[in-house]
């Protein structure tokens, strides 16, 4: 073999190893299935007018499309599976959609190394991306009230409208934003819990889940990531340690 081919065949060769390798390391920084049901994802839209399908194939009903331009929102990633294809599909919750498929070449995925902004996934999971969801899984509120206004530096002519569901022990409010709900709190005192707390859990295995609080104020410890925050309230109970006795989600529209 000349010398020249010899060359051109080790560059092919390099090639393909350095693109296996890649590929590799693409695939390992994407959740599996039983980590995304355990442990939803924040994701991403990775394309324009990507369509959302009522199951994992081309096949399957379109919902509607996302990643048009001017729009942008944080996709609860809660499933996967294989398609028709045999290419990974993910099940997602949209705000604007409402839960559908989206092929695994379109999603991208944010914050898998973050407990907050994971723990903030499964509390969107667990309370819906809309109120019609919340309530399939909570249940009928107590009471449903809705309110038309327009907030401090708010930078669009359009109101907002404030939908609070209540239920035993606490409450779920989302701010429909031209046309689209937005969860903005969920504060409950009983009856929930956020991912894998729980109320009556010690303060040891709250910070074995989600670290230090970035602030403590009152026996009420606060974790922050992004423009979300989770408030983890603690009470004293008789002959005991601190427990928790309130658990809060706040997230920031603008």
């Amino acid at each position: 073999m000349q010398k020249s081919s010899r060359h051109v065949l080790a560059f092919f060769v390099f090639l393909a190893v350095l693109t296996a390798t890649a590929g590799a390391l693409f695939c390992s920084d994407s959740p599996t299935r039983e980590e995304l049901i355990e442990k939803p994802a924040a994701g991403t839209v990775a394309g324009k007018d990507v369509n959302v399908r009522d199951r994992p194939s081309t096949k399957g009903k379109a919902l509607g499309r996302l990643g048009e331009e001017g729009y942008w929102e944080e996709l609860v990633v809660i499933d996967a599976a294989d398609g028709e294809d045999g290419e990974t599909w993910y099940r997602v919750l949209s705000e604007k959609l409402g839960e559908g498929w989206i092929h695994g070449r379109f999603v991208g995925f944010e914050g898998l190394d973050d407990p907050i902004w994971r723990l903030t996934m499964a509390i969107r999971r667990d309370f819906g991306t809309s109120p019609e969801m919340t309530e399939r899984l909570l249940g009928k509120p107590l009471s449903k009230e809705s309110e038309a206004f327009r907030p401090e530096d708010w930078p669009w002519p359009e109101d907002v409208t404030s939908v609070e569901l209540r239920y035993q022990g606490g409450s779920v409010v989302f701010w429909i934003i031209r046309g689209v709900p937005f969860l903005v709190e969920a504060d409950f005192e009983e009856g929930v819990s956020f991912g894998p707390i729980s109320f009556g859990d010690d303060s040891d295995r709250v910070e074995s889940l989600l670290g230090q609080p970035h602030d403590v104020w009152n026996r009420v410890w606060t974790y922050h990531t992004g423009m979300r925050r989770v408030l983890v309230g603690f009470g004293m109970i008789e002959g005991g340690e601190p427990v928790v006795d309130r658990l809060i989600f706040e997230r920031d529209p603008y």
